[in-house]
């Protein structure tokens, strides 16, 4: 069995996703298995993805979703997540994205962490945030650091800056019923969702090296929400739950 399951969504990102992929099958530790998660992209996505599925590393998995109504329904990265989950079989999860690239060394880094670490159920890296513009050039930089032990981590860390034992799946799922949440009024947050479960149990704790590059596009659903005139899918999408709801609850339930 490997000792990583790496868990990357996809939904028509044509000229992200490449980077993406080959971030990972280019880590300085190889034992992992890669589930690409794609929500039935377009025929250009998938022109892109296929040369990489000669690698038996990869295991790729494609939705039958058809209808906007279908992808308003629930949080489909977090739907295609819980199924990712289900079939995976490594000691240790990440997460990745079709628009964020981890550095070489974020495997090797976040493995070594855990072995050393055996109390330690979840480790989180910093991150580099880069915001694009329509011609796809960097406009903002944001630095995401990681320099102490989180215990409440909802909209402060991202899933792809992240790892955790797969111990942590069964405790989740018995107290909430799912992994992840998959209720699209956490479409925005569906991460700071996760995590708001995971605080519930376990802190995360840092490793200050910059492990993964985030890229914000207008493919972005946070970019989406910011726009004025918002598309079809957003406009169909319930009023959306908030960072600070998620924040202020785990810290009611901590002062219990």
């Amino acid at each position: 069995m490997p000792k990583v399951s790496i868990l990357m969504t996809s939904y028509n990102k044509p000229a992200y996703i490449t980077k993406s992929i080959q971030s990972i099958l280019d880590q300085t530790f190889t034992d992992f298995e890669l589930f690409l998660m794609d929500d039935n992209s377009n025929s250009e996505t998938m022109k892109v993805i296929e040369p990489f599925l000669n690698d038996k590393r990869i295991k790729f998995y494609q939705s039958n979703i058809q209808t906007m109504n279908e992808r308003v329904e629930k949080v489909r990265y977090a739907a295609l997540i819980n199924e990712a989950l289900l079939k995976a079989s490594g000691e240790y999860i990440s997460y990745a994205t079709d628009d964020n690239c981890y550095r070489e060394t974020r495997l090797e880094k976040m493995v070594d962490y855990l072995e050393i670490n055996p109390s330690v159920m979840i480790v989180y890296s910093a991150s580099l945030v880069n915001y694009l513009n329509e011609k796809n050039e960097i406009t903002r930089k944001q630095l995401r650091p990681a320099k102490k032990i989180v215990p409440v981590a909802p909209c402060q860390i991202d899933h792809c800056s992240v790892m955790h034992r797969s111990s942590v799946l069964p405790v989740i799922r018995e107290k909430f019923g799912s992994f992840w949440d998959e209720n699209p009024e956490f479409y925005r947050i569906g991460d700071a969702r996760f995590f708001w479960r995971l605080n519930q149990f376990w802190d995360f704790y840092p490793i200050e090296n910059i492990l993964d590059d985030n890229y914000i596009t207008e493919l972005s659903i946070h970019y989406q929400l910011q726009q004025e005139e918002k598309s079809e899918f957003i406009q169909m999408l319930p009023p959306q739950r908030t960072c600070k709801e998620l924040r202020e609850d785990l810290k009611a339930m901590k002062q219990k």
